[in-house]
């Protein structure tokens, strides 16, 4: 799979290793490394590398993927929807309670401000035993039955607002200031004003298609129908749109019964509104019906004279084709089929004796050119003359070998022989051509046999195909006559069916109960309007909560980082602050308080590198980042100081490699450089004269000068891997602080060069496809990669609860204060508190 697919295979396991026997041989290695394990911690040294060579052989080497395989990941675990779905919760609590608080506060004050209403119904039932719904459709379809969707569409009409116009003018309500909107406006109305103003001249005014032009119409359009033409009273139209939204129109149940619900200030005024839309609704029906029997009568006389006319012309075109075609009757003179077969078997039999006679003139040919050959043709063979012919032909031929032998060549009795052998032979050929002639006669004979019969196959399949094709033609112009038939048969019976019913229209609907006035108002309902507002405030902030967490690009957990990239998380750091906190104060902060969570994480993190490969500890640990400010450099120095400081006899080197922005030295607290890196491998300087000592912790460290000319060169050059192969063989531990991955390519060259890279994240800023992208790069070149989350905010954290290294820290924090506080006082500095730059 390559480095990036053994680095990938985090928290897996090995493909060609059983986990049972891995798990064992691992316990084996972790029983043989107890003093190991303890010198990690900080209790004990770096073991040495003659020390790791004399292990026992069973402590086998541990390949570069399983290497990647053993990084210190958390165990692979099933998600737990529904816990996850509780912490975001928990996370988000302010919000979604925030979001319920407001929204009930606004309900209360909207339920302050409101005017009692009182509801009234009146019930219809759609009757659709006797008659049945006449339209257009129902007219040319004939369908009897009322489905759910036909009932849909009468609730849709009821709530028309040509239904709702005619119970405004039998009512008067266009003159009345409860529907006409000249009431003056309320407490909540007065608020919600401005809002209203704003959007009706400026945001609609954007969102608003653009004008279409006008088109002129005539002053005195005709009105449909039984409807009203004039809508431009504007009182009308707010008359409408109020008895619309004070309208409510349901279906009981599965059954046919419609309730329809007007709420209004005045209860008699429902009462009176709902019976004036069930009656209103009622006199529609019987309206449209008229309307759509007598547009459907005009379409269907069209239609039938349309069809009578095609009908006709079907008709005229068949008879008009029998009659050019002379098809009345079965077609005269037609070659049947039999016939037609009759005459290819006599071509095929014609065709076959022309080429065997052609064979056979062919073999006579190329048998003249060569007499030996004559005697293999039948008809040479066969001939008696010329077999008479070959028998003396042969006795003259003895004989003149014979002569020629006793007399010479010269005698006159041979040259008798010979000249009886040449006459013998010229009448050979000449009878061997009359044969070939005859054949010949034969075969031109065979061929005119063959061109009459195929001359006479040709003129009988002509005739044959032309009268099939005209019967083809014909049924087809049958077919399209019969269809306009059977179609204009039908159209007639539904035209009689439909002027059948003229005379019989009703409503398919009768009303059941009329509405009443209520003594009671029906809203508003304090309890259901404060419940549904909190409720729906609360689905309003958990739907932000949601948003939140999905628009959230940066890592929070190691979890977070293991499923995005598919890299282990050695340990996350917890963020420190304090006064004035910069890179040295958290340094100094680290190696003056051993026991503070940010050292315990620093160790940890180191113990985790340091349990990946058991056999073969990284010598060199690179530190690098994807972008600047990350605190690699910081966490470089302060690991490093911990690790020497913790244990006197190990030795640690920091190596500051960011020949761009060398901040080892600030990291450190020391104004002192001295020697830089790359005076050392240009030989300008020594080891000796290169290497500083911090005062705090006893590390040794050597700087770099800032933007260090070819930086890359520098870094790729053989004595830069002869450097760090000293470095290994004097110190215990190398650590290069390296630059981010992200700004110069410098990063993956150090990461190649290293045993191990530790990749620095930034909690809760740096994004998150910057560190898939970074990672992705140094998987290219090394699969010996690890992740630190820094600065953690454990405060924070903690209210997330995903259950990692932060969480635990923020939860036992106490557990270290003692310390912390102890060595703050000793050292006469206000302690600094774990909530740092670096």
């Amino acid at each position: 799979m390559g480095r990036r697919g053994a680095a990938r295979r985090i928290g897996g396991v090995q493909d060609a290793v059983p986990r049972r026997d891995r798990c064992g041989a691992l316990l084996d290695r972790v029983s043989s490394r107890v003093v190991f394990f303890a010198e990690c911690s900080g209790m004990g040294s770096l073991p040495r590398a003659d020390q790791i060579a004399d292990e026992p052989s069973q402590n086998r080497m541990v390949p570069a993927s399983e290497a990647a395989v053993l990084a210190p990941v958390r165990p692979v675990e099933s998600p737990n929807e529904l816990w996850e779905w509780l912490r975001l919760l928990n996370r988000r609590k302010a919000l979604i309670i925030g979001c319920g608080l407001i929204a009930t506060a606004l309900m209360a004050l909207v339920i302050a401000q409101a005017t009692p209403l009182y509801k009234a119904s009146s019930r219809i039932m759609l009757d659709t035993r006797t008659f049945k719904v006449v339209s257009t459709e129902a007219a040319l379809s004939g369908v009897d039955t009322l489905n759910m969707g036909a009932i849909q569409s009468e609730l849709e009409v009821i709530q028309s607002e040509f239904l709702i116009g005619r119970v405004v003018d039998k009512l008067g309500l266009a003159n009345n200031p409860e529907f006409n909107g000249t009431k003056p406006p309320g407490f909540i109305d007065n608020a919600l004003q401005p809002l209203r103003d704003l959007w009706s001249t400026g945001i609609s005014t954007l969102l608003a298609p653009p004008p279409k032009p006008q088109q002129a119409t005539p002053a005195t359009a005709p009105a449909r129908a039984g409807r009203p033409a004039d809508d431009s009273d504007p009182r009308r139209r707010a008359a409408i749109g109020a008895v619309a939204g004070r309208l409510s129109v349901t279906l009981l149940g599965r059954t046919f019964v419609i309730l329809i619900t007007v709420e209004s200030p005045d209860g008699t005024m429902s009462a009176r509104i709902a019976n004036a839309i069930a009656e209103a609704y009622l006199a529609d029906q019987i309206d449209t019906k008229n309307e759509a029997n007598r547009r459907a009568t005009e379409w269907l006389e069209q239609r039938l004279a349309e069809l009578r006319r095609n009908l006709q012309m079907a008709e005229e075109a068949v008879a008009a084709y029998r009659r050019d075609k002379g098809l009345a009757g079965s077609p005269e003179g037609a070659v049947s089929t039999q016939t037609l077969s009759d005459l290819n078997a006599r071509y095929t039999a014609a065709k076959g004796r022309r080429i065997e006679r052609e064979g056979r003139l062919i073999a006579l040919s190329k048998a003249s050119l060569n007499p030996g050959e004559l005697a293999n043709i039948p008809e040479v063979s066969g001939n008696a003359t010329l077999s008479a012919l070959r028998i003396q032909d042969v006795d003259l031929t003895r004989k003149s070998a014979e002569l020629s032998s006793q007399l010479g060549e010269n005698h006159p009795k041979i040259q008798q022989v010979r000249n009886e052998l040449a006459s013998i032979r010229a009448r050979f050929i000449t009878e061997t051509q009359r044969i070939t002639l005859a054949v010949r006669a034969e075969l031109d004979a065979a061929k005119s046999e063959e061109d009459e019969l195929k001359e006479l196959v040709d003129k009988a399949s002509v005739v044959s195909g032309a009268a099939s094709q005209y019967e083809a033609e014909l049924k087809q112009l049958e077919r399209e006559a019969q269809s306009n038939r059977t179609l204009y048969e039908g159209f007639l019976t539904r035209f009689k069916e439909l002027r059948e019913q003229q005379d019989i229209q009703r409503a398919d609907a009768r009303i059941l109960a009329y509405a009443h006035p209520s003594g009671a108002p029906s809203s508003p309902n304090y309890k259901t309007g404060l419940m549904g507002a909190f409720i729906i405030g609360s689905l309003l902030g958990m739907a932000g909560a949601v948003a939140a967490e999905k628009l959230d690009r940066v890592f929070r957990s190691a979890s977070q980082v293991e499923e995005a990239t598919g890299v282990g998380v050695l340990g996350m750091v917890p963020e420190v602050k304090g006064p004035a906190t910069t890179r040295s104060n958290v340094v100094t902060h680290v190696l003056e308080n051993t026991t503070s969570p940010a050292a315990e994480s620093i160790r940890a993190v180191f113990t985790a590198i340091s349990l990946g490969s058991l056999d073969r500890p990284p010598r060199i640990i690179a530190i690098t980042s994807s972008t600047p400010s990350e605190g690699k450099t910081t966490f470089a120095a302060a690991l490093g100081g911990l690790l020497t400081k913790m244990n006197a006899s190990r030795r640690v080197l920091i190596v500051d490699l960011d020949l761009r922005q060398a901040r080892l030295s600030a990291a450190l607290g020391l104004k002192d450089r001295g020697g830089t890196i790359d005076e050392y491998l240009m030989g300008i300087k020594t080891l000796e004269e290169c290497t500083r000592r911090h005062d705090l912790s006893g590390v040794d460290y050597i700087c770099a000068r800032p933007s260090t000319p070819n930086a890359p060169e520098i870094l790729e050059s053989h004595a830069m891997k002869a450097a760090l192969g000293v470095f290994a063989e004097r110190y215990d531990l190398v650590i290069l602080d390296g630059p981010p991955v992200m700004a110069v390519s410098d990063a993956r060259i150090i990461s190649r060069l290293a045993d191990y890279t530790v990749f620095m994240v930034q909690w809760a800023k740096t994004p998150r496809e910057v560190v898939k992208t970074a990672i992705s790069a140094l998987l290219n070149v090394s699969s010996h990669v690890g992740v630190v989350i820094n600065r953690v905010n454990l405060a924070k954290h903690a209210r997330y609860g995903y259950g990692d290294h932060g969480d635990y820290y923020s939860r036992y924090r106490g557990y270290y204060g003692s310390g912390i506080d102890m060595a703050a006082n000793a050292a006469g500095r206000p302690p600094l508190t774990l909530a740092s730059k670096g």
